[in-house]
């Protein structure tokens, strides 16, 4: 069985997915035209279309894996995280992205509504606060995504890319996750979102870890959405404030998930694998000290400081890149093949104009 898969390989299971949710969809739309049925606001096409979609991505990577002899739990990296604890900033970690990313997405659908864009056509979701639309659309917007996309996606797309250097792998990864869900409205915080999954795949080496962060980033979303509209009422009050607010939830919340990808990597790394010792000084990514006694602790306050002003130095960011490289433990493959991922990105780019293009017309 082979343990890993290249950056080729990995856009066109990538392509295979996507093809065959879309294809399953539209058949099971066309079965379904003549239902005019709902509940909780939304047609059973909706409904359906969900399950369908997320099914097929499975369903996919799984044949593709059986026929192709990968070992999926290895590639996946399906399989605890280096420490429990790093679960336990998940929810945290979702928070995060949404203080940094949200604003951003609203920037980004204030230029779409100056080209007259319809920005109100956005993901269709139950929004009359039924109680048992509300919990369906958990299982079927939150819980399935968060298994479906992320085996694809982080599980097999972001290690293919990534075996052509890490930087590589997350930022077309992200890339190739927001432009998927061809929605113009979606695609920066999707975009975020997914520089978040593969970042925390990376340091947890957990499938699981990634699952549970975008669990919870559909959870608030669709918490908010059915339950908390005056979130958005409060944030209209602001008016021509809402740039103050915005640049402060961007900053925050940048601050806030960079303490915690230290966090994530500081537990992950806490046998200290990755540390040389060199004429009694030991050094590793992010910090500089002297041996001390095993009884003596060090300042990690201190340590995430001189970590994020780094983050501000060319040679703060070489350590970070050898920092992602070393825990991600794929096979870095250097030259290979990438026509695959342009096609699939040309492919994929052309998928999303045409959702755009139609629903401006």
């Amino acid at each position: 069985m082979r343990k890993s898969i290249g950056a080729s390989e990995s856009s066109s299971i990538y392509l295979l997915a996507i093809c065959a949710g879309s294809i399953l969809s539209l058949f099971a739309s066309l079965a379904l035209s003549k239902v005019s049925a709902g509940f909780g606001g939304m047609s059973v096409q909706n409904w359906i279309g969900y399950i369908i979609m997320q099914i097929a991505f499975i369903g996919c990577v799984l044949i593709y894996s059986k026929v192709r002899k990968v070992d999926l739990v290895s590639v996946a990296r399906i399989h605890k995280p280096r420490d429990f604890r790093q679960f336990i900033l998940t929810p945290f970690i979702a928070f995060a992205t949404i203080l940094v990313f949200l604003p951003l997405a609203d920037l980004w659908t204030s230029f779409l509504d100056l080209i007259n864009y319809p920005v109100n056509s956005g993901v269709a979701m139950p929004k009359d606060g039924n109680v048992g639309a509300y919990f369906l659309s958990l299982l079927v917007m939150a819980i399935l995504p968060a298994i479906g996309e992320e085996l694809l996606m982080r599980g097999n797309v972001y290690h293919g890319l990534s075996t052509k250097n890490v930087w590589f792998g997350i930022l077309m990864s992200a890339l190739f996750f927001s432009l998927m869900h061809a929605n113009p409205l979606q695609t920066v915080h999707q975009f975020g979102l997914g520089i978040t999954l593969a970042i925390t795949l990376t340091l947890t080496n957990s499938l699981w870890a990634c699952v549970l962060i975008h669990f919870f980033n559909n959870f608030i979303s669709i918490t908010l959405v059915n339950y908390l509209p005056q979130v958005s009422e409060c944030i209209d009050k602001f008016g021509y404030f809402n740039w103050l607010t915005g640049f402060a939830s961007v900053i925050v919340g940048l601050l806030l998930l960079v303490l915690l990808f230290y966090i994530l990597y500081r537990l992950g790394d806490k046998h200290g694998e990755y540390r040389v010792v060199d004429g009694g000084i030991e050094y590793d990514e992010f910090t500089i000290k002297a041996i001390l006694p095993e009884d003596t602790k060090t300042n990690p306050v201190k340590d995430f400081f001189k970590f994020f002003a780094s983050l501000f130095t060319a040679a703060g960011w070489r350590r970070l890149t050898l920092t992602l490289s070393r825990k991600n433990e794929v096979q870095y493959f250097g030259k290979q093949p990438m026509s695959g991922v342009w096609i699939a990105l040309v492919l994929v780019i052309v998928y999303w104009l045409y959702a755009f293009i139609s629903r401006m017309i």
